[in-house]
Parts: C-alpha cells; sequence; structure tokens
C-alpha cells in the first residue's frame, strides 16, 4: 500500500468533503482515504502500490474541479 497526502485548496463543508471523500473511494485501486476533522484542506489517500503514479489521482479530482496538491507521497 502506498499513501500521499493531499492539500485542496478550496475550503468545502463536511457534506461536501463526504461527497468527495466517496468519490475517491469508487476510483480504481483507492484503498481507503482519511479527513482529519481538524484540517478542512486536507485529504490522505491509501492506494494499491501498482496503481500507478499519484499523479492519476490529481489529474482525477482536477477534473472534478478541485485545486489539488500533494503534500507528501
Amino acid at each position: 500500500m502506498k499513501t500521499i497526502s493531499v492539500y485542496l485548496d478550496e475550503s468545502l463543508t463536511t457534506r461536501d468533503m463526504l461527497k468527495l471523500k466517496h468519490e475517491i473511494m469508487s476510483m480504481p485501486y483507492v484503498i481507503d482515504v482519511e479527513h482529519p476533522r481538524h484540517n478542512g484542506h486536507d485529504l490522505t489517500i491509501d492506494y494499491e502500490p501498482h496503481a500507478g503514479l499519484p499523479g492519476d489521482y490529481l489529474r482525477r479530482l482536477r477534473s472534478k474541479g478541485f485545486h489539488p496538491d500533494i503534500t507528501s507521497a
């Protein structure tokens, strides 16, 4: 399993973040998505190692209108 931390440049409501979390969970090879309650901008995405580069997830988020940046991989 590999993990990336993603910072979203948007301020999302709890409902919006939950919806986004479910959308990311539906992406291929994603194992888990965590959203710390203390920071409304951060997501941690766990994915299968053979899934390729984390850039695939960033492109998917950008295509949905978000502005993500990887803060750690």
